[in-house]
């Protein structure tokens, strides 16, 4: 167990070096020149060989050894990296990729053994070192670089196996981003327990929340980052001056999705209970208590302070939602044989981490259909008079409440005459001269302007599902321009649209009810369990016990005739509800949703937009009951 968890970090640690050596890769192609691309891009393999080499992962290590060699020769020498070289890179970096996938998957290896490790059991004291002449030589060298001087303290906690074998990938993590000059203890002695706290003196010029996520792992109990002085460990009048408002504890916290989502809960349940106090004192008629009001008061903004932190942790930018869209669009554009670049703009807008995924999905059907159907290639885009290389641009803005985002090509723009003789054909206008509503034919199911359709696209397949995403938001709206010869434009706005809430809509007899997704463990058959009871009386389903909208469900002579139970989860409480059928899922801004508590303490009425929904919101806090 103790080895999976070792392995485990080699495998999250090997998606993201290979995700940002891809990214590395992509910028070289535009910069080949840029010798410190190559630095990094040698720095993630390496880092990656020696997580590798720990663990014996041998084709990884064969695959980033070459992959080092060919960065090291780039960097080394006045020759600049082409395309054909990133090409057979990017492939070793997918190649990689897939190892690591069918380790997680499929066939995981059992890691090689570090063999017997004796246990020392003892305290690490320690003052200041004393450098060697080389050591200060290092200092020398990174303060006339204009770096920074840090040291960074990290303690493994006491439970974690293997002590020397963490603690050497979590500094080789480091190094790879750092000028490391000293570590206490230095390694060689494999006594395990001396190297549960680890002292690193090293020098850089990256951002400390880079080198925080360095060593910011499982089984890290305690991380400390000093900034120190060269003047310090040198003779030198010349000292670095720490920069105004530099604070060496303000470094993030890493937080799962799910820890997340479950300190929501309780926030929202935290939200109710207030509400019902409230409203509980306002019905008893006790209106003239100033105090236990005040309090109410102050417990509702501490409480609206909690959500607003969660918000913003839960909060990515565009420009991450995009983080793929580089390599995507290159890849279709080789296999297109065209040539574009893509341009981001004001991408730096944050979104909650589910609007970022449904926005990024729609902008990438946009612009694969900007790459197919607008760009042309390179030798037409000579004759035209433009350059060789297309050009795709996404811009985002905020305007008062609302995102909104432009993906503009400069490709061949879109033929209107062709548009409007299909739009005839399939019916979809009359005659010739009614108005051509571009945007309605173009997101019409099965509407396509290629007439021999292939892999990527032609099947009418595409602009339809762009519009059904924006349509996920409440409001949210779909526009296109377009100039023959000059090029498109589809415009997208989105109101509120930063922090998404989805949910699983469900039917539980004429009735349709709304559970929030995140509280949804997963979806069963009730012919695929069995139903029992216990002392009490209460119905439980594969152990767990059974709620409808009526609240917990007692035993009786007959079988529940629903057909599925949706496990639901909330404050580490868990239980089936039961439904007839599981509908679809609804993408919904927060900021456009209002809940209207009804008699019933776990059914609310919705408001989205200050229209009624159709739909009624259940509580997954009825588990709780």
């Amino acid at each position: 167990m103790d080895q999976d968890k070792l392995f485990n970090t080699f495998l999250r640690d090997g998606d993201i070096f290979t995700s940002e050596i891809a990214s590395i890769l992509l910028k070289l192609e535009k910069q080949p020149e840029n010798k410190d691309l190559l630095a990094e891009a040698f720095r993630n393999a390496h880092s990656l060989k020696s997580e590798a080499s720990f663990l014996k992962q041998e084709n990884i290590i064969d695959i980033t050894h070459e992959m080092e060699s060919v960065f090291e020769h780039y960097r080394s020498s006045d020759e600049k990296i082409d395309s054909e070289v990133i090409d057979k890179l990017l492939l070793s970096v997918d190649r990689i990729k897939e190892i690591l996938d069918f380790l997680k998957y499929d066939g995981k290896e059992e890691p090689a053994s570090s063999g017997s490790l004796s246990i020392h059991q003892g305290i690490l004291l320690e003052g200041t070192p004393t450098l060697s002449e080389f050591e200060k030589g290092l200092l020398r060298e990174a303060r006339e670089r204009g770096e920074k001087f840090y040291r960074l303290i990290f303690e493994l906690e006491e439970s974690t196996p293997l002590k020397y074998p963490k603690a050497y990938l979590l500094i080789s993590n480091l190094e790879q981003k750092v000028n490391v000059v000293r570590t206490i203890p230095s390694f060689g002695d494999e006594e395990d327990d001396i190297y549960r706290r680890m002292s690193i003196y090293f020098t850089c010029s990256i951002r400390e929340s880079e080198i925080y996520d360095s060593v910011n792992v499982d089984q890290v109990e305690s991380i400390k980052l000093v900034f120190l002085l060269y003047e310090s460990f040198l003779d030198s009048n010349d000292p670095v001056p720490m920069e105004e408002g530099m604070q060496s504890n303000d470094l993030p916290v890493k937080i799962s999705a799910r820890k997340v989502d479950q300190l929501a809960s309780y926030i929202d349940e935290l939200k109710i209970q207030v509400y019902r106090l409230r409203r509980s004192r306002t019905f008893s008629g006790n209106r003239v208590d100033n105090k236990g009001n005040q309090q109410l008061d102050s417990l509702s903004e501490l409480t609206g302070g909690l959500e607003q932190i969660i918000k913003d942790i839960s909060m990515i930018t565009l420009e991450d939602s995009f983080s793929n869209m580089g390599r995507y669009l290159r890849d279709l554009a080789k296999e297109t044989g065209k040539e574009v670049n893509l341009e981001l703009e004001g991408c730096d807008i944050k979104v909650e981490r589910r609007a970022g995924e449904i926005i990024s999905e729609i902008i990438l059907h946009i612009i694969r259909n900007a790459l197919d159907h607008g760009i042309e290639k390179s030798i037409e885009r000579e004759t035209l008079g433009k350059n060789a290389r297309g050009n795709i641009e996404i811009k985002a803005e905020r305007v008062d409440d609302k995102l909104n985002i432009s993906v503009s090509d400069d490709g061949q723009g879109i033929d209107t005459d062709k548009i409007r003789a299909i739009a005839q054909f399939k019916g979809l206008v009359n005659s010739e001269s009614q108005e051509l509503d571009l945007l309605s034919v173009l997101t019409h199911p099965g509407i396509s302007t290629r007439d021999n359709p292939d892999t990527i696209s032609g099947r009418g397949i595409g602009l339809d599902l762009v519009y059904k995403n924006i349509r996920q938001f409440e409001n949210g709206e779909l526009s296109i321009s377009t100039e023959k010869g000059k090029g498109t434009v589809f415009y997208i706005s989105i109101p509120g649209g930063f922090t998404i809430s989805t949910f699983q809509l469900v039917r539980c007899g004429s009735t349709v009810i709304a559970v929030p997704n995140k509280s949804i463990e997963s979806t069963v058959r009730t012919d695929k369990g069995y139903y029992d009871s216990n002392n009490d009386g209460f119905l439980f389903f594969n152990g767990n016990p059974v709620y409808t909208i009526g609240g917990r469900s007692l035993t009786t002579d007959k079988t529940p005739l629903e057909e599925y139970g949706i496990i639901l989860r909330h404050l580490d409480k868990q239980g089936v509800f039961l439904v007839d059928e599981v509908l679809f899922t609804k993408d919904i801004p927060e900021e456009r949703l209002t809940l209207i508590i009804e008699e019933n303490q776990y059914l609310y009425k919705v408001s989205t937009n200050n229209k009624h929904a159709e739909f009624l919101y259940l509580n997954p806090a009825i588990v709780t009951m």
